[in-house]
């Protein structure tokens, strides 16, 4: 079973989903289907690999010429993207804005269908390329003519349209989010959300605008996860008693978490008299979905403004059966200590270091976590067959130090199957190892994933606590303004 799209995950993931299946879709010699044709293949990473190398290396000219950008927009009409056409379009920026919403009004645009053919995360319509490319430049003369598609029978138009909308931010574009937010489709709500967020990251949305429509994203505090977030951007002063209101910071607002998510995200200090009696109702439902995930986010809040108390709470979760909630209390046992991001502190110090030349703490806790999302993701042929294989030596070490025993010994066990000199730390080379191995090598490996993902050993929650014994190595410094 596992052998059937997880390979498909990784390059996605790797590459990014739309980029990645539109190399999928390329005419090759023979067809190849998911992760078995991926490990057993080393070929056809090699061949996505180039494909990728190829795209990344497109440049156009500043002074591309009308007729040239013309074309490379006529060419969004045909099914096929030639010669990494949208990606050079996209380069040309705002200089394609006239001749893209001239391609707005060719009917073929939303007429014309890419159809079956097109995979998951490819563009499905010219409509969807153009709105696409019209999007990170939120040009304001793109508002008239999306406005129409608001009304759109399809949903597909509808949420295109109303991304670019959102992220243009005009006076105009009001009414029309309006009725985006209130869609019957959630996908229209969502991408509404998403690109008033994008404006006002951009700063490209007016202050009227954003009064305007914030009734609208309140309606959506119910029911879409992103509303939380877009409201406190649209107006912090203004949301914060809103989400802290009785009718929203309760157990019985299904989207309390998100509201949750979105006040820890920006550093919120939730007042004592609000939170500590939410955290009392909801600790004894954590059991249940979602309201585990709801008291762990509680549980950071709380350790964003702590008391005398926290400290013995978030020691006691330690020992929750939910993984999730243990990793939560240990990252805010952490979060005390001024650990604010472990993670953030060892890929700072990868932007100018070598991993080899890294301090041992910072190699063991980075293999270790990279082994246990990979195997946790697409079990151990997804650890070895990616970059992150050839920390293996580092992931063992780092288990044993931070007390995983038991998924340090699967890992030896793994180590084993490559026979005595062990998984190459050259990827092509392990690749090829992997690409080898018989039937019996492979069942090895699939009965150490299932072993693993049986073992109760809670990586992230020891690594937190690896972090938190070692604080020195894990704050981050403050660098001169």
């Amino acid at each position: 079973m596992k052998y059937t799209l997880i390979g498909l995950a990784i390059a996605a993931a790797a590459y990014g989903a739309g980029t990645f299946f539109e190399w999928l879709s390329k005419p090759r010699k023979a067809k190849r289907g998911g992760f078995r044709d991926w490990v057993k293949d080393p070929d056809w990473k090699k061949e996505a690999a180039a494909y990728f190398d190829a795209r990344d290396a497109v440049t156009v000219p500043d002074d591309i010429s009308a007729e040239e950008i013309q074309r490379m927009v006529d060419r969004l009409f045909a099914q096929k993207d030639e010669n990494f056409n949208f990606k050079r379009l996209s380069l040309v920026g705002a200089k394609a804005v006239p001749f893209l919403l001239r391609a707005l009004e060719n009917s073929a645009a939303v007429t014309a269908s890419f159809g079956d053919d097109a995979h998951f995360g490819e563009e499905k319509t010219p409509f969807e390329r153009i709105c696409k490319l019209l999007e990170p430049v939120s040009p304001p003369e793109a508002a008239r003519p999306l406005i129409a598609y608001i009304d759109h029978q399809n949903p597909e138009f509808r949420k295109q349209a109303a991304q670019v909308l959102g992220g243009i931010g005009t006076p105009e574009c009001v009414e029309p989010l309006r009725k985006a937010l209130d869609d019957a489709d959630e996908y229209v709500r969502c991408y509404a959300l998403r690109g008033i967020g994008r404006g006002i990251e951009g700063k490209r949305c007016a202050k009227d605008f954003l009064d305007a429509l914030f009734p609208a994203v309140m309606k959506d505090l119910t029911r879409d996860d992103d509303a939380p977030r877009v409201l406190l951007a649209m107006d912090a002063e203004r949301a914060l008693p809103i989400l802290l209101s009785p009718e929203h910071f309760t157990v019985e607002n299904r989207a309390v978490c998100d509201i949750l998510c979105a006040l820890n995200m920006v550093g919120c200090k939730i007042p004592h008299e609000k939170l500590l009696p939410f955290i009392a109702a909801v600790k004894p439902l954590s059991g249940e979905y979602p309201h585990g995930r709801e008291y762990a986010e509680a549980l950071t809040a709380y350790a964003s403004n702590p008391d005398a108390a926290v400290e013995r709470i978030l020691r006691a979760e330690l020992k929750s059966p939910d993984e999730y909630i243990q990793v939560t209390a240990a990252e805010a046992l952490g979060k005390l200590a001024g650990i604010n991001d472990a993670r953030t502190v060892i890929y700072d110090a990868l932007d100018h270091l070598e991993f080899e030349e890294l301090i041992p703490h910072h190699r063991h806790y980075f293999s270790a976590s990279r082994y246990d999302g990979e195997v946790m993701n697409g079990g151990h042929s997804q650890y070895f067959v990616n970059s992150s294989g050839r920390h293996w030596k580092d992931a063992l070490a780092g288990l044993k130090v931070i007390g995983a025993v038991g998924k340090a010994e699967i890992l030896r066990e793994a180590v084993a199957v490559f026979g005595a000199a062990g998984p190459s730390t050259e990827g092509k080379v392990r690749h090829r190892q992997l690409a080898a191995f018989t039937p019996e090598q492979d069942q090895a490996l699939e009965a150490l994933d299932a072993k693993y993902q049986k073992c109760k050993e809670c990586v992230g929650a020891l690594l937190a606590l690896y972090a938190l014994e070692y604080k020195e190595h894990f704050v981050a410094t403050k660098t001169e303004a």
